[in-house]
């Protein structure tokens, strides 16, 4: 057996890795430049206020956004912690009302909803949505269990019950950000908290304006922004949310989308390196993560991704090539085939691949950009971490790929903020407003209305 490749080797420029975020556009909204100090942490507070008048909103006012909870749940339970009702679709016939521990069970029937409470007696079907709404002010609703804010909206959908919240764009980043960017954070890294809190909010608001006839404007998981209700809130995020209520990130006069990652791996990434179909943007090219002053740290070093390897053997790369590589390239009937030789085709400006060639016993295939992630897969499916990687391989005697080495840095898709680095940023005493204008050049903070 012959081995191909080299050892991971860091070069001069690092290249950056990403989260499941991607890029959106922008939408036009009523943007009041922030007031406030010059200055880093304390001056930075006093401009987050995000009010006309300068006064902070109350808690939950603003926009109101619709996360998809669940697509096709087959087990839905409703109920709050406090006096409920159960409406039809126009918000104000009641069906059911319910006190703190009543759980209701929702059945589907085609495009129909009832519900049926513990002792069996149900309540008729009906058209169209059913609505869960506490009535008292300060109860949460729940959804099997799971507390969240605002009011649920359930819809029958092909193979399921769809389970939107409804919830005030405010309470909705309470339990974004500790979900993000961790709940473990250190007061020294509460500018990093900060920063996550406006970059997404300003996500949220580009969806918001992309709602269109699906009935909701996020999901709840890694296809946006990980929201985890009520649960996930933590006192740390909740300030984070308060001290910058109201601002967003725009540009040109426009809030923009604020893709941010787990851990860039030294330099964050231009749109066009991980998404070659999408345009670039002015205010989101390749940021270098490194310390001033050092030659070899950087603000996200202490990620555990940092650095990282992932080997495949035989089995389990053909495991991963049958089952996902038809979603990116061109595979003829019967399979992709057995991989010969995997090879590096081109490095993007900030040192990422470009794309990957695969080659097999029955054809040669070519995935690009963030796809490659998407492909070389674990068995249980886990993408790779980022497409900063070199390659070691082992060929056999007969010509076939024996083992895959994939040695690599950063994890995500490395566009716009790395949270590690941010963290890292927080630590040396940066403020929200220098974090996020070190990511995001050329934006500015600025108060939705």
């Amino acid at each position: 057996m012959r081995r191909l490749g080299r050892r991971w080797a860091r070069p001069a420029r690092l290249a950056a890795a990403g989260l499941g975020l991607g890029l959106a556009g922008a939408v036009c909204l009523t943007c009041v430049p922030a007031r406030g100090r010059r200055g880093e942490r304390a001056g930075e507070r006093a401009g987050g206020r995000g009010a006309r008048n300068g006064r902070p909103a109350p808690d939950g006012a603003g926009a109101v956004v619709g996360v998809n909870l669940a697509g096709a749940a087959t087990t839905v339970v409703v109920g709050a912690t406090g006096a409920w009702r159960l409406y039809e679709a126009d918000g104000q016939s009641v069906l059911v009302r319910g006190e703190a521990g009543d759980r209701w069970r929702v059945e589907r029937r085609g495009r129909q909803l009832r519900a049926v409470r513990a002792d069996g007696v149900p309540t008729p079907y009906r058209d169209g949505a059913l609505v869960v709404r506490p009535a008292d002010g300060r109860a949460l609703v729940t959804w099997n269990g799971k507390r969240y804010r605002g009011e649920l909206t359930l819809a029958a959908g092909d193979g399921g019950v769809r389970v939107v919240n409804r919830v005030p764009m405010e309470s909705y980043l309470r339990g974004v950000v500790p979900a993000e960017i961790g709940s473990q954070t250190s007061p020294a890294e509460q500018a990093a908290v900060e920063a996550q809190a406006v970059a997404a909010r300003s996500y949220a608001y580009v969806r918001l304006a992309e709602r269109g006839a699906r009935g909701y404007d996020l999901v709840a998981g890694v296809g946006d922004q990980v929201y985890g209700g009520a649960a996930a809130e933590r006192p740390a995020s909740d300030a984070a949310v308060a001290a910058t209520r109201g601002l967003v990130l725009t540009y040109a006069g426009r809030v923009v989308s604020a893709p941010y990652h787990s851990t860039c791996g030294g330099r964050t990434a231009e749109v066009d390196e991980v998404w070659p179909w999408r345009r670039p943007e002015p205010y989101l090219p390749s940021v270098s993560d490194r310390i001033p002053g050092t030659a070899d740290r950087y603000y996200c070093d202490r990620s555990p991704t940092f650095t990282w390897a992932r080997t495949y053997d035989a089995t389990s790369l053909a495991v991963s090539l049958d089952r996902y590589l038809s979603a990116y390239a061109t595979v003829p009937g019967g399979g992709p085939g057995a991989a010969r030789f995997v090879s590096v085709r081109g490095t993007t400006p900030s040192g990422r691949v470009e794309a990957l060639r695969i080659d097999t016993d029955r054809g040669s295939y070519e995935v690009r950009g963030d796809n490659i992630r998407r492909v070389l897969r674990t068995r249980g499916g886990e993408i790779l971490n980022s497409t900063y990687f070199t390659l070691e391989s082992v060929v056999g005697a007969d010509g076939r790929l024996r083992e895959l080495t994939v040695r690599g840095g950063g994890n995500g898709h490395g566009v716009g903020m790395c949270q590690w680095g941010a963290l890292g940023r927080a630590r040396a005493g940066q403020g929200y407003r220098t974090i996020l204008r070190a990511y995001y050049p050329g934006a500015t903070v600025a108060a939705v209305d």
